[in-house]
């Protein structure tokens, strides 16, 4: 029995020996494939956005000033239009005969007043030969002051007709574009009429009405003043199609105390017409630049639960192609495009940093540098 329990003891540890000895070696890490890029400096806008909306400088309701039968329109809906330029049509005719028959009246009673013009100067050549009364020569100068009131009553009716005979062809009172018509060619338009027969806006150039918070409102004030027009950018609602460039032109009076936001107001040339009248966009406006500051991808920046960070890698590594990252704590600025400004966190310009990948990596991880 010892002797069978000594074999199995020297076998146990014989076993034990070949097993450590044939142990699998542990499995060894590998390396995470990464993208980098590189800290640099350049000169950074700081640009305030805004949600905005498109208010064009006027907007005018076309009315007829007289009555009448709507005989023709002369211009399109839609159409581009100068000021003065001629859009409809009333019918005149009625009104030019009224103007006639005035005009008739008023030649009938320039007659009269001559006539009552020359009797005086012959009363009053008369009154030193006592051949005719100082009332008759008084009577007579009182004819022609009538005479004189109605000639001018009728040169006012004359010039009043001619008025509304003007009235009769309607024109744009601005440059802008036809809105669509109120009414067609046929129907009779009053002055009355609330509606009008179409509207016309003023819309080249037009103007942008945006808010920012009133906190923002020293720096946008103080750059106003010391720049004059501060470039601002309109985008469409993605942000990214660029609709036009505009100037501010002006800064409300007072906050909006339910938002806690100022008005401002951009003037934009609008030469396609893309910008229209209360339209939705997108407002981005430069209020200065930060010069030579440190920027770095904004894909590099990782958000952790202490902070801000991103991962560098050594310039022998990143030569080498591969290494181990280390991490570091920075505090990220403005944005601009696809670069952020890191405003603290011991980068230097030339420094490598982890792009794509960086969000499986940890201080001390393995990498393999990967290139596009």
């Amino acid at each position: 029995m010892l002797i069978a329990a000594g074999v199995v003891a020297v076998g146990v540890v014989v076993w034990q020996a070949f097993a450590a000895f044939h142990k699998p070696p542990h499995p060894v890490a590998q390396a995470t494939p990464v993208t980098i890029g590189t800290v640099t400096r350049a000169d950074v806008p700081l640009q305030l956005d805004a949600l905005g909306t498109v208010t064009p400088r006027a907007t005018v309701t076309v009315k007829t000033q007289v009555n009448g039968t709507l005989e023709a329109m002369l211009a399109k809906e839609g159409q581009r239009v100068k000021a003065g330029q001629p859009i409809a049509r009333i019918d005149s005719r009625a009104l030019r005969a009224q103007l006639l028959e005035a005009q008739g009246t008023l030649e009938h009673d320039e007659a009269l007043l001559a006539n009552a013009r020359a009797d005086l100067t012959r009363y009053e050549s008369l009154i030193d030969g006592g051949s005719i009364s100082h009332q008759t020569l008084d009577t007579q100068r009182a004819t022609l002051r009538q005479y004189q009131g109605t000639v001018k009553a009728d040169q006012g009716s004359v010039a009043n007709l001619r008025v509304q005979v003007g009235y009769c062809e309607i024109v744009a009172p601005m440059d802008g574009t036809i809105g669509l018509l109120s009414t067609d060619a046929g129907n009779y338009v009053t002055t009355s009429d609330t509606t009008g027969i179409a509207t016309i806006t003023s819309d080249s150039p037009t103007t942008v009405v945006y808010a920012l918070p009133e906190d923002k409102l020293g720096d946008v004030v103080d750059a106003f003043h010391d720049k004059g027009a501060l470039p601002v950018d309109i985008f469409a609602r993605d942000k990214r199609t660029v609709l036009d460039h505009a100037t501010l032109a002006a800064i409300d009076n007072q906050a909006d105390t339910t938002t806690g936001t100022v008005k401002l107001k951009a003037s934009a040339p609008n030469r396609d017409g893309r910008l229209f009248p209360n339209r939705f966009v997108n407002v981005r406006m430069t209020v200065g630049t930060l010069h030579d500051a440190l920027t770095v991808p904004t894909v590099a920046i990782q958000h952790g639960a202490s902070g801000d960070f991103v991962l560098t890698l050594a310039a022998a590594d990143a030569k080498q192609g591969e290494g181990k990252v280390a991490l570091r704590r920075v505090t990220a600025g403005v944005a601009y495009n696809d670069a952020t400004v890191i405003e603290q966190g011991g980068l230097k310009a030339g420094d490598t940093i982890v792009l794509d990948g960086a969000d499986k990596l940890d201080d001390g991880s393995a990498v393999k540098i990967v290139r596009p």
